[in-house]
């Protein structure tokens, strides 16, 4: 039996878990949002694969609120961290670029798989996709955890998030 809407139900659940995730991101610091943030990023991509192989529009959606979830976290996160050591007078200018860098690192992945698909097919494509992101996320963990020891007491990847507004993002 197959469900059509699912793919559509999949993007809702992302979009909407991701805006679950950015705002309970506000009550943990900078530092544990984002490496929460590409711990669930990582799971829900493997999720997502786990998905593909069996068939299941359930674990898809599933896979995609994970997803979601650490992406919210995880941009939210990073956000904040960089409001923290960004000084007022460029900010815009700093997070302008971050928008554009953002916009081309969801965009230009997604249009390789589209242009990928019809030769590799759909399930090969959706394999590779998912093992990129969950390669990615699972380095920026790695990283992120292996940095946290590094860090000084006073960084902002601690603090950022203690319950004082360090930018426009946290009132959100």
């Amino acid at each position: 039996m197959r469900f059509g809407a699912a793919g559509g139900l999949s993007i809702a659940a992302l979009f909407l878990a991701n805006s679950v995730g950015a705002f309970h991101s506000v009550r943990q610091t900078a530092q544990h949002a984002t490496l929460l943030g590409v711990v669930l990023l990582s799971l829900g991509a493997f999720g997502l694969a786990v998905a593909i192989a069996v068939a299941s529009a359930a674990a898809y959606v599933g896979g995609s609120v994970v997803a979601g979830l650490g992406v919210g976290l995880t941009f939210n996160g990073s956000l904040r961290a960089i409001s923290a050591v960004t000084i007022a007078k460029s900010r815009a200018e700093v997070f302008s670029a971050i928008y554009v860098i953002s916009c081309a690192a969801l965009s230009l992945p997604s249009l390789a798989a589209g242009v990928a698909a019809p030769s590799w097919g759909l399930d090969t494509t959706g394999y590779l996709y998912s093992g990129f992101v969950g390669a990615l996320s699972l380095g920026a963990a790695l990283h992120a955890g292996r940095s946290r020891a590094h860090r000084p007491a006073g960084d902002p990847m601690r603090t950022a998030g203690d319950g004082e507004p360090h930018s426009e993002l946290t009132r959100c």
